[in-house]
């Protein structure tokens, strides 16, 4: 599960959480957040820390716009296999061990994002204001779908944006937990090779088995 604070949503200009999965089923977690200054420079460092994505964060970059009077604070960590003991986040890889004869290797990444109110006037505050948590994942190979749903009643499932690799949802401040689904799939160019291999070989036995017939037939005279 992805834990996020509300007031770093509220009080920032922009907060994004990334994760990307590898092919191997480790990952990378980072959140990267955008803040006035003069007014949040000092609590976006804590708010950003207080994040909780499964694991303890292992790097932090300070960046302050001159143009914008703004302070980025981003913070990373590189985890091992995810799984459910990662934050609750669920990868399900399915390679050549679980289908042979499948030319992809699909994966799958589904978690629960939570959004941490301090009040009971944070949905009605966030709603008002337009708040949202953009969510990014970068898959292995190319992202064949995303969808995000807010855990309310009557909610529905919402399409996030694709490009190649990259998927994007943008998850609504105003509900406390969502759910996000995003899948893809890889070319198994290792497997590929094997089996071109295998059927030019058997073309090419097939082909000098006649071959030799051919030329063992009795000439008539």
């Amino acid at each position: 599960m992805l834990t996020v604070p509300f007031a770093l949503i509220l009080n920032s200009e922009k907060v994004v959480v990334t994760t990307q999965l590898y092919p191997d089923g480790t990952g990378l977690r980072q959140v990267s957040a955008e803040a006035d200054t003069n007014i949040f420079r000092k609590p976006l460092d804590k708010w950003t820390r207080d994040v909780e994505a499964g694991g303890t964060w292992q790097k932090r970059w300070r960046h302050d716009s001159i143009t914008k009077s703004t302070t980025t604070i981003t913070r990373n960590f590189i985890t091992g296999r995810m799984d459910r003991a990662a934050g609750g986040a669920v990868p399900e890889i399915v390679d050549v061990f679980q289908n042979p004869l499948a030319i992809y290797t699909t994966y799958a990444w589904a978690e629960q994002v939570k959004l941490k109110y301090h009040s009971e006037a944070n949905p009605a505050e966030a709603k008002a204001g337009g708040h949202y948590l953009l969510y990014h994942v970068i898959m292995p190979g190319t992202v064949t779908g995303a969808t995000s749903r807010a855990l309310i009643s009557g909610a529905v499932a919402r399409e996030g944006s694709i490009s190649g690799s990259h998927a994007s949802l943008v998850l609504d401040a105003s509900a406390s937990e969502h759910t996000v689904t995003v899948t893809s799939r890889k070319l198994r160019w290792g497997y590929l090779a094997i089996v071109l291999y295998l059927a030019l070989f058997v073309i090419y036995r097939g082909g000098s088995v006649v071959l030799h017939r051919i030329r063992s037939r009795p000439k008539r005279i």
